[in-house]
């Protein structure tokens, strides 16, 4: 294999440091702005005071009505949003915390409808209050669960050309502490995610139990070998209803862009 000349090598590495600079200055304007009050008005220093906090790589700040995301979150957006169409133009985020994804697709101009869900009420709360602060008008938050807009997408303002199912999955399948609800079935949770998507899925998931989350562990340990949970059976599973394409990884969860079959051909 030909190696590649050194003007080539010698532009990577300064593509690298570039885009390591410019990490370095969001996770720095991030900390800055909520360590040390550097904030417009007292509104944004309260707003950004309820933003700090787990999960980390959720973590966002709020200066002069724009957003400014931190280190952990500008490493998944960046590959997250380079999963999204060309021209996105209505999405939904299940799990949405505290309203990234829904904030910034609601920006794009394309975007005529971005809609945040999720079952704790402080995340819907808080990401409530930044949307009527940035005035985005395209963007709306519920509490509910995946049954509640299945059952009645319209309600939500869908269905969505783009899902967005981001560390969810796994409770959504074996319940979790907010909520005893579970699936226990990969079927299920895909089947209702192809009756809400219109294009595609953007997902990625603990889909080990060696991967799951302590108290979720917990529960799949007591299960035993009663339920499948693999990466190969969600994928032999979700292959019923799209063709699935792998995008990258989220640390060391892969990020699947899922596209939604024609079930009728």
């Amino acid at each position: 294999m030909k190696k590649a000349s050194r003007q080539y090598r010698l532009l990577c590495r300064i593509k690298r440091a570039l885009e390591f600079a410019y990490m370095f200055l969001c996770r720095c304007k991030s900390f800055i702005f909520v360590k040390l009050g550097f904030f417009s008005n007292e509104k944004e220093k309260d707003l950004n005071q309820l933003l700090v906090g787990y999960p980390h790589n959720h973590n966002y700040a709020v200066y002069k009505k724009k957003l400014f995301h931190s280190f952990q979150l500008y490493e998944r957006y960046k590959l997250v949003s380079s999963a999204f169409p060309e021209k996105l133009t209505s999405f939904i985020d299940i799990g949405s915390c505290k309203g990234y994804y829904v904030l910034n697709a609601a920006m794009q101009q394309s975007c005529k409808i971005s809609t945040g869900v999720d079952i704790h009420k402080p995340f819907i709360s808080i990401s409530k209050k930044v949307k009527d602060h940035l005035e985005i008008k395209n963007a709306s938050f519920f509490l509910g669960y995946l049954e509640d807009i299945c059952d009645n997408p319209q309600s939500f303002g869908g269905p969505f050309q783009t899902v967005l199912l981001i560390g969810t999955y796994q409770y959504l399948f074996w319940g979790s502490g907010l909520s005893q609800h579970a699936y226990f079935n990969h079927r299920e949770i895909l089947l209702r995610l192809s009756r809400i998507c219109t294009e595609r899925v953007i997902l990625s998931a603990r889909l080990e139990t060696g991967w799951l989350s302590s108290g979720v562990k917990e529960k799949a340990k007591l299960l035993g070998s009663k339920i499948t949970y693999t990466t190969d059976d969600f994928i032999k599973t979700a292959e019923e209803f799209f063709n699935i394409e792998t995008a990258g990884y989220l640390g060391k969860y892969p990020l699947f862009i899922m596209k939604k079959k024609n079930l009728g051909e």
